[in-house]
């Protein structure tokens, strides 16, 4: 039973449950996706209060840490947590209806408790750690072993990326320009009572600064609006799509990437989706529906290398967005800071290179463009996958993606014909995105 009658009682009951779930390894948007129907107010806040405490865990088990007496159990740390991230961040939200909140919730979860989160949290309201008596990763709630890592990366840049990966990011939106203008959007979301801003960088991309539950959206509904960040949506700019290519995307997954390629084109491509994950594929099947392209892509279930040895130079374009640690977007997947280790990139290198191979297998000789990107800046899953496949090699030829760029800001970001983007560059996620092409 809830432990509290009120909305934002239903609101903190489901991110405790949601929280739960990621401790037991669901991805957090699919732990609040679960969460029992609440209207849209109480999800938009379970929502806030789940990210807030993945994004802040760190400090605020710093913040909690001199008050506690013993062992803590996962809910209780859970419960205390929720506590301590309204007190830190919701102005709304009174110290004392926190913490009777809190206490409530100890009650039905374990009663025992009770007493202890009060008396934690009615000593820790006044007083919040001091910033100079924690380390980086404390004070910013990442890793050690991340913040050690970008500390020899990016030296002075460091607590700017690490301030950037904490703050609340908008939500993208891509706008299907074929069928619509940003405008319309702009102005649908506006009578909504919703922020946006058009973004300075792609034109067809918006930046909702304000709380959207996107059913709400019309233009979402009818197949006119997709979410992306503007860092995903540089790679259909950079694979630059012409009508009559045949487009494979090697790890499609909801298919956001290749969306964006039957908008760029107004669906005159031959595109195929091919991922390893059935659950994957379904989704896409149903965005697909959603964006009225149903008819225009054929989905494929199968192993990149067991499909590419059986379609070897089929393809005009490929796009590798390869699976990997997703360093780059942890401002948007939160628990990706607290599942991750330094091994994880080494394995996914392996992989990444695997991929990079069976894409050079399906590209069309003379000209087949490859665009290999992923969400994460690491040099292990970006250069380094180029430089030990040896794109030479494979017959491959990098190209600068300089030329494809919709933006000139961007060009800052292009090294060696390859674009990185730190976490918080230019407001976008952190991504790499090189472009090869077959000789």
């Amino acid at each position: 039973m809830p432990s509290t009658v009120t909305a934002a009682g239903v609101a903190r009951d489901q991110a405790l449950a949601a929280l739960r779930r990621v401790r037991r390894g669901t991805p957090v948007s699919e732990a609040i996706a679960a969460a029992e129907t609440m209207k849209s107010a109480d999800r938009a806040l379970t929502a806030q209060l789940v990210y807030g405490v993945l994004r802040h865990r760190r400090y605020l088990d710093a913040w909690m840490r001199p008050f506690q007496r013993g062992r803590l159990s996962p809910d209780i740390r859970d419960i205390l947590r929720l506590a301590l991230f309204q007190m830190g961040w919701l102005d709304r939200v009174p110290a004392y209806a926190a913490v009777h909140a809190a206490v409530e919730q100890a009650k039905v979860v374990q009663p025992r408790a009770a007493g202890l989160v009060n008396a934690v949290l009615r000593r820790a309201q006044s007083r919040p750690p001091d910033p100079d008596h924690l380390s980086l990763g404390e004070r910013f709630s990442h890793p050690d072993w991340l913040v050690e890592r970008w500390r020899a990366r990016y030296g002075p840049r460091l607590v700017s990326i690490l301030e950037a990966d904490n703050r609340v990011p908008p939500l993208m939106l891509r706008v299907n320009l074929s069928r619509t203008t940003r405008n319309a959007v702009l102005e649908e979301l506006a009578n909504l009572g919703v922020a946006a801003e058009p973004s300075a960088y792609l034109p067809e991309a918006v930046r909702v600064q304000g709380s959207l539950w996107l059913e709400d959206l019309p233009a979402f509904r009818r197949g006119l609006a997709t979410v992306q960040d503007e860092s995903g949506m540089l790679v259909g700019w950079i694979l630059d799509p012409k009508p009559g290519d045949r487009i494979i995307d090697m790890a499609a997954g909801v298919g956001g990437k290749a969306l964006h390629v039957l908008e760029r084109t107004d669906g005159a491509v031959r595109l195929t989706g091919l991922d390893v994950s059935k659950p994957r594929l379904a989704l896409f099947s149903e965005n697909l529906k959603r964006t009225g392209y149903h008819d225009r892509v054929e989905l494929a279930h199968s192993a990149a290398e067991g499909y590419a040895a059986q379609h070897r130079s089929t393809y005009d374009r490929i796009i590798l967005d390869a699976p990997c640690s997703g360093l780059g977007v942890l401002r948007r997947r939160v628990d990706g800071r607290w599942s991750k280790a330094p091994d994880d990139l080494r394995a996914l290198s392996a992989r990444q290179q695997e991929l990079l191979r069976a894409a050079a297998e399906l590209a069309k000789p003379s000209g087949g463009v490859i665009v290999y990107s992923t969400c994460s800046a690491e040099p292990e899953e970006t250069i380094e996958v180029l430089e030990r496949v040896g794109p030479d090699r494979l017959g491959l030829v990098r190209e600068d993606v300089t030329p494809f760029l919709p933006h000139a800001a961007l060009r800052d970001f292009v090294t060696d014909g390859m674009l990185t983007l730190a976490p918080g560059d230019l407001g976008m996620d952190g991504f790499f995105i090189a472009r090869l092409r077959k000789d």
